[in-house]
């Protein structure tokens, strides 16, 4: 039997072991796609998403994206032939993002010094990401202390003014009923995770791990 080759794309900041308590199929293989420095502020997310793609290495490969990871998977998926794209705890087109995600944030976000935007951003990363374990609180500290503002500005930027409108064909998207940044309200998904919350991609990786042994394709 040939595997699936499956690549993890982290959420804004973080890294592969955001993926660590996800469990998949035996006949799976699992890579991780990090993230790489933007050529400048205004590089499309288009065009960096195919500077990102060209670091996969299998055909027709399975993409799952975390939070604007998710976003990145669809965007890779417009210009490689891919098996699947799944989402957690992301969106999927401009109208699944809370209308305050708006080009006046975009404005805000442009007009605020670093020091200001950056350094005392705890307590709303905090409550966005939902942690509650030792262990999640560890990953929030790392992601706090990354200093590649370069990179986190593009991110921020990229998302407000995402305007994506296509679905990749036999998408999986699972999203948590309590999420913050991506609230449910706004988000059609393939299965919902009753009361998880935007870090449920650690606290519930269970549930999520049998959602994707039933449905990868």
């Amino acid at each position: 039997m040939s595997k699936r080759h499956i690549y993890l794309i982290s959420g804004l900041g973080a890294d592969e072991r955001v993926f660590e308590r996800l469990v998949f199929p035996a006949d799976c293989e699992v890579h991780y796609l990090p993230w790489i420095t933007p050529l400048n502020a205004g590089e499309p997310i288009g065009e960096y998403a195919g500077r990102m793609a060209r670091r996969i290495l299998h055909p027709e490969p399975i993409l799952v994206g975390l939070s604007f990871g998710g976003m990145m998977s669809i965007e890779i998926a417009r210009q490689l032939p891919v098996r699947q794209v799944v989402l957690i705890s992301s969106v999927k087109s401009r109208q699944e993002l809370p209308p305050y995600y708006n080009s006046f944030a975009n404005k805000v976000l442009n007009r605020l010094p670093d020091r200001l935007l950056f350094t005392n951003r705890r307590f709303v990363v905090q409550l966005f990401m939902q942690c509650g374990s030792e262990a999640e609180r560890r990953l929030l500290d790392d992601y706090l202390g990354k200093k590649d503002l370069r990179y986190m500005r593009w991110a921020l930027g990229a998302i407000l003014q995402w305007n994506n409108d296509w679905t990749p064909p036999g998408l999986l998207h699972i999203h948590g009923s309590s999420d913050r940044p991506f609230p449910r309200r706004y988000v059609t998904p393939t299965h919902t995770i009753l009361k998880g919350g935007h870090f449920m991609i650690m606290n519930r990786a269970p549930e999520i791990s049998t959602i994707l042994e039933k449905n990868l394709l």
